[in-house]
């Protein structure tokens, strides 16, 4: 993401010494072994392999390719209605996320310290959802996605980092510069209107789009496997060992 300074300046996010799952991460006896295992979820997750891809986004329609949901079906080559979790960066600033239900990420302590990296400062994060103009509550599925204005909705909602709500305008800035031509809202967490977008945005996925309830929220399926189960696996029996002498010392 370019011009973050710019648009930033000094500001930096810490991580949340009053979140429970902070502290677990990033204090106490027990936070080497924490991060360890989120660091090599990390190390997965944006792995340059045959599986994942990397680029630059130039466009619209570039970000409009990244909310399709994927798949063959109709319905998967169709905006996704769904949540996600995001952060910016504090060392590259570069724009991280995932969807937020998706339960390849259940078990982590924090979705937001797996896209840092376990970083103490972040420049900004949350959660974002696309949505049509007017909202999905007043949204025909029978009207097709290029008929219509969409826009994404980006919010302050982080536990981890507690992003501060002052700078919601600043954050609106940079990514409208990053993105031309996306139309971008920027709420707070406690906003009711917030809640209202989101929760239609979830209805709207449950009631037209075949999703399931247990899937808006991250849990794992009978045979699916977990970023963190994969994480631990590949973990070597030498550094499994370090974290527990380096716990032992503390």
């Amino acid at each position: 993401m370019i011009s973050v300074p710019l648009y930033f300046g000094d500001s930096y996010q810490h991580w949340n010494k009053d979140y429970k799952a902070a502290q677990s991460i990033f204090q106490g006896h027990t936070s080497i072994a924490v991060r360890s295992g989120i660091q090599a979820g990390h190390s997965l997750l944006y792995s340059r392999g045959i599986n994942n891809g990397f680029g630059i986004i130039d466009s619209f329609a570039d970000v409009v390719d990244l909310l399709h949901a994927g798949g063959e079906s109709q319905n998967n080559m169709r905006i996704k209605p769904a949540v996600y979790t995001y952060i910016i960066s504090a060392d590259d600033d570069t724009f991280r996320f995932s969807e937020t239900g998706a339960p390849f990420f259940v078990d982590f302590a924090s979705k937001h310290a797996l896209h840092s990296n376990c970083a103490e400062y972040v420049r900004y994060s949350g959660e974002f959802h696309p949505r049509p103009v007017g909202g999905w509550e007043n949204f025909n599925d029978s009207t097709q996605d290029n008929e219509v204005d969409w826009e994404i909705v980006f919010d302050n909602n982080s536990g981890t980092y507690a992003p501060e709500k002052k700078l919601l305008p600043t954050l609106k800035e940079l990514l409208q510069h990053n993105f031309p031509g996306i139309t971008v809202v920027a709420l707070d967490f406690h906003d009711e209107g917030l809640k209202k977008s989101t929760d239609a945005c979830r209805e709207y996925a449950t009631k037209y789009r075949g999703v399931g309830p247990d899937e808006l929220e991250p849990q794992r399926h009978e045979g699916e496997e977990t970023l963190a189960h994969r994480a631990s696996t590949v973990m070597s029996p030498s550094q499994q060992m370090k974290d527990r002498m380096k716990h032992a010392k503390e």
